[in-house]
């Protein structure tokens, strides 16, 4: 496979360890994977035996896999003017990075969170010295990756302003993005055509800077452009459709990047090797044949 070939990969079960994501990760032909290692509405930390961690690494090493992205909790706020949230929300960054090194993780995604009103001018500071603490403290090699948010609820990141926003704030070249499909579509960029697609990877470019963006998610939209809300759906059974997702990987500037599935898969529980070969096809690349049963 030429490097200028997409990575096409999805979030897969870390349920039963942390190893067993590997199994699941190859039980659907994924090529690079994701985890919430561990529980995303919690803030339970995960710590790793030796014996559990040998059995990830020799499955890591052994499976030819290209690349494993941690995606942070859900309760993660660097916008919050509640002092006690935002420690606890860089604590848990920087779990996740410690976490990344021992995994040999590339990158951790995050959500910036919610302004809860107060607005992204007012928390931009905030969030830029809060990254900085995280890339200090963890002293960790991963990427620290921005995920655009879907735009509801006063979050921060729903506009690639305001991603750009964060990314400068931050100052660090180990923060980068993580630009989500639908997060975006549902935030109003349009990804259905070739029109709407010039215009927001136009804006992303000079907004942002290629050089920044590190993981697209792949997920299609259950609902209307600008709706502002996350309902992901199969590839090509949403309202950005298999045309769009054909546009985007046409573009030599996403086309040699990582491509993640977040997606319902066939069965409502999470992608499948249908979800993987329906990307691959919007690829041009050759479907995988899948024969065993993830875990």
């Amino acid at each position: 496979m030429s490097r200028s070939e997409p990575l096409i990969g999805a979030h897969v079960s870390a349920r039963g360890g942390i190893d067993r994501a590997v199994d699941n990760a190859m039980a659907i032909g994924a090529e690079v994977f994701q985890t919430h290692p561990t529980p995303a509405q919690t803030w339970a930390p995960l710590r790793l035996d030796s014996i559990r961690l040998a059995a990830y690494r020799e499955k890591y090493a052994a499976a030819g896999l290209h690349g494993h992205y941690l995606h942070a909790v859900y309760l993660i706020n660097l916008a919050s003017p509640k002092a006690s949230l935002l420690r606890q929300s860089i604590g848990s960054l920087v779990h996740y990075m410690q976490l990344a090194d021992q995994l040999e993780a590339v990158g951790v995604v995050f959500h910036p969170g919610s302004h809860l009103g107060a607005g992204f001018a007012s928390m931009r500071a905030q969030i830029g010295a809060a990254l900085r603490e995280v890339v200090e403290r963890s002293t960790s090699k991963a990427l620290l990756l921005v995920e655009n948010s879907a735009g509801s609820g006063g979050c921060v990141g729903c506009s690639l302003e305001e991603v750009a926003g964060i990314v400068e704030a931050a100052s660090s070249e180990q923060v980068r993005v993580c630009f989500d499909t639908q997060h975006a579509f549902a935030s109003g960029y349009d990804l259905r055509d070739a029109a709407g697609i010039a215009r927001t990877l136009g804006d992303f470019e000079r907004l942002i800077g290629f050089d920044r963006l590190a993981l697209v998610h792949a997920n299609d939209s259950r609902r209307e452009l600008g709706s502002n809300v996350d309902r992901h759906a199969n590839i090509g059974d949403g309202e950005i459709g298999v045309d769009g997702f054909r546009l985007l990987l046409a573009d030599e500037r996403l086309r040699a990047l990582p491509w993640l599935l977040e997606v319902p898969g066939a069965e409502n529980a999470g992608p499948d090797a249908g979800s993987i070969n329906a990307l691959r096809e919007c690829a041009g690349r050759e479907l995988v044949a899948v024969h065993a049963t993830a875990l």
